[in-house]
């Protein structure tokens, strides 16, 4: 069930429930609470958080616990309360309000206990309708384990707090969860890291997502700028299928941790982007030829306990651009020597262009160059005669744009932002455009082909 977390007592939610955050009201007044309750649509959990716990509540204990019964005697269809509460408190107010859902809740704002076990067989002494942990984690490798966590443990509803732990806010239902929380807005968060509800709405179909729902998402880092997750979301949903993409951050270092983690939650495709694509290569079983020869992986499969890579940037690229001009016997040049750069490098050869790969590391370019026999060299190096541009690198403007050729073809693979400097610098140079996005769209569009053919 999805919660939407607020203040305001004039909000009703479009599906789910409201959560009403009492401690964060200015004033409590518990008529216009029994008001709310009564005319609510949708059904309501209270809550009056305190202070070392997250919340803002400004009175005493003493004072909190006597509006704590005051709430209850209204009867809420549910209700929020900290596992650290007086135990005697605790088991009366369960008993006594036997039509009240109780959410059990434990909030660590630092980190992951290592004692979260014996935490969540002590919340168990009570019975509840869920038992909430809610804790910082400070890696997708952390958020993995808590969704696992969640996994083993009925009733649990476990909550990801802090940047790197977004996403498993968003797979909440797929773990098991029984409460998730969204707030109506970003600057309305009643939590680090929570999405809005809208976002959890329309673009991830949170009512639809369950235990069955197949995972994918995208591994690298930075990932924020990554349109991934509205584009595949959206595929999934005309296709009908149980399924929802989401964004990790994941370093080099925290990869062979995370595969582990990968397989465990049951993931079944991954998109691979920056710094990863040659870095994932030792935990792939099967590599699919080009991505062999290539010597980089954009996309995973998961499928009968084997782990499938290729890659698709290059096949990508090469449709945006022949979606305007043919390749056969055309000069590329490519400015870049990472694994995007190999992709393209290769296709275009396929393809039957002539390619030269230019960059600052000039060994990088000839390690390119013999791999995939065709030319490298510096960045000094642009020659005068070409046909096709195409910037692979992360510098926004690598060359002198003073050398970019007028009239020809210039492609950046970036896609945020569309229009880049390279590509603005090769606009007033009067050059046709290949933008980033198209190369995302038709090579997300062979992911998805990918994921569901195998």
């Amino acid at each position: 069930m999805l919660f939407l977390s607020t203040p305001k007592q004039d909000i009703q939610a479009q599906s789910g429930a409201v959560e009403l955050r009492l401690d964060r009201s200015n004033r409590i007044d518990i008529e216009s609470v029994k008001n709310f309750i009564q005319i609510s649509k949708s059904p309501v959990m209270l809550t009056l958080r305190k202070k070392s716990q997250g919340g803002d509540f400004r009175g005493s204990e003493e004072e909190r616990l006597a509006l704590i019964k005051q709430l209850l005697a209204l009867k809420p269809p549910f209700f929020d309360l900290e596992c650290d509460i007086k135990s005697d408190f605790l088991h009366e107010m369960i008993q006594t309000h036997p039509k009240t859902k109780f959410v059990l809740s434990y909030h660590n704002f630092q980190n992951i206990p290592i004692d979260l076990d014996a935490i969540y067989h002590s919340m168990q002494m009570y019975p509840a309708f869920s038992y909430k942990i809610a804790v910082m984690v400070h890696s997708t490798n952390d958020a993995l384990k808590m969704l696992l966590f969640a996994k083993k443990h009925p009733q649990t509803s476990v909550i990801c707090m802090g940047e790197k732990g977004q996403f498993a806010r968003i797979l909440g239902p797929v773990a098991g969860n029984l409460i998730d929380y969204a707030s109506q807005s970003v600057a309305e968060q009643t939590g680090p890291s929570q999405l809005s509800f809208s976002e959890l709405m329309d673009i991830y179909r949170y009512p639809s997502l369950n235990k069955e729902t197949a995972i994918y998402g995208l591994i690298g880092d930075p990932i924020a700028q990554s349109p991934g997750h509205l584009y595949h979301n959206s595929v999934f949903q005309k296709l009908h299928l149980n399924a929802v993409y989401v964004k990790m951050n994941v370093n080099p270092e925290e990869l062979a941790e995370f595969m582990q983690q990968a397989i465990a939650i049951g993931i079944r495709g991954l998109s691979v982007t920056a710094p990863l694509k040659e870095k994932i290569l030792p935990f792939v079983d099967h590599i699919e030829p080009r991505a062999k020869q290539i010597g980089a992986i954009n996309t995973l499969l998961f499928k009968n306990g084997q782990i499938i890579g290729t890659n698709t940037d290059g096949p990508g690229a090469l449709d945006a651009i022949e979606q305007k001009i043919p390749v056969r016997n055309k000069k590329i040049v490519l400015i870049g020597a990472g694994g995007p750069a190999r992709g393209i490098a290769f296709e275009a050869k396929m393809r039957g262009a002539r390619v030269l790969v230019l960059n600052r590391t000039v060994q990088k370019a000839k390690k390119i160059a013999a791999d995939l026999e065709c030319d490298a060299g510096g960045l000094d190096e642009l020659p005068k005669d070409y046909d096709i541009l195409i910037n692979c690198s992360p510098d926004p403007m690598p060359i002198d744009p003073q050398k970019i050729k007028p009239h020809t073809w210039a492609m950046d693979i970036v896609y945020s932002p569309k229009d880049t400097i390279f590509l603005q610098e090769a606009s007033m140079r009067h050059c046709h455009l290949i933008y980033g996005e198209e190369m995302f769209l038709n090579q997300a569009a062979r992911q998805t082909a990918f994921w569901q053919a195998s």
